[in-house]
């Protein structure tokens, strides 16, 4: 099972990231109506974040009669739990520097491949290349399905987050990544055709040099 990069578990996650996005300190009453859970649950969670550094604590002075409510502010060294930033800063790369040139696709293939041979070449290859990229793509948030030569895409991360008219470009990229992959792991193989359908897409690959279909539609 891969572990999420932050190492909170899912209703922890949605506390810090509800704490990242307010533009004041919250109390637990606030984060218990943000999120729907008992005071106490959201009590439980805030001070977990706080004991491990990622929240602050500081008592809200009111000035009116009684115990000042506490109030919680995520510190700077709290992990990043939303990808909001990163998929806009895809989008404008792709928008600024990609998709205005001639020959984007080329481009955007060519830093895929760059892309896919940085990452083979960070580990030790296990000589069963087509396994280990379906596990790269399974830590990218791709769902595969490996069936000899043929890897099936049942999940993008990309598909709900970039925007249609950008998609195929992002598609080109990562056919790049899969070639580039496999040409640093000596598999001898690529793709032959990246069939891309409306929710399951399929790759194929076959040995290198031989007649390269184009990308296909569904």
């Amino acid at each position: 099972m891969i572990s999420t990069p932050h190492g909170l578990g899912p209703t922890r996650a949605r506390v810090l990231a509800f704490l990242q996005s307010a533009s004041e300190p919250v109390s637990v009453i606030d984060v218990a109506n943000e999120l729907g859970l008992h005071k106490n649950s959201a009590r439980f969670h805030l001070d977990a974040l706080v004991e491990a550094g990622y929240v602050e604590r500081a008592v809200n002075a009111t000035g009116s009669q009684g115990r000042p409510p506490l109030v919680f502010t995520a510190t700077s060294e709290s992990p990043t739990i939303s990808n909001l930033h990163l998929t806009e800063l895809v989008q404008v790369l792709i928008s600024s520097f990609i998709q205005p040139t001639p020959g984007s696709f080329e481009l955007a293939e060519s830093a895929g491949r760059t892309w896919g041979a940085g990452v083979a070449s960070q580990e030790d290859q296990s000589g069963i290349a087509l396994a280990d990229l379906a596990t790269h793509l399974g830590e990218r948030g791709f769902g595969t399905t490996l069936d000899d030569e043929t890897v099936t895409f049942t999940r993008c991360p990309f598909r709900a987050t970039i925007a249609p008219e950008q998609l195929p470009l992002v598609c080109a990229m990562h056919r790049g990544f899969l070639d580039g992959f496999l040409d640093e792991s000596g598999a001898g193989l690529e793709t032959a055709e990246l069939a891309i359908g409306p929710r399951i897409c399929t790759a194929t690959f076959e040995e290198q040099g031989a007649a390269r279909a184009h990308s296909s539609i569904a």
